[in-house]
């Protein structure tokens, strides 16, 4: 599920690593850029939950990210 609160989201999906950043694949289909800034980056093709800013349309500053069974 995701949720939002005005720029605020927390967001499941799928973690890939594409050509130039990180995406996150959501179970609807939606696909977010990710910036992970200073964070750590667990690794890609698994399942994470992540909660951040929108900075544009499609793009996230990331705060948090986890690994989800």
């Amino acid at each position: 599920m995701n949720h939002s609160n005005s720029n605020r989201l927390r967001l499941t999906g799928k973690l890939i690593k594409g050509d130039r950043r990180y995406v996150l694949q959501c179970d609807d289909k939606s696909v977010w850029k990710l910036d992970f800034q200073d964070n750590e980056v667990p690794e890609d093709n698994h399942m994470v939950l992540v909660e951040g800013v929108k900075t544009g349309v499609d793009s996230i500053a990331v705060d948090w990210v986890g690994e989800t069974k």
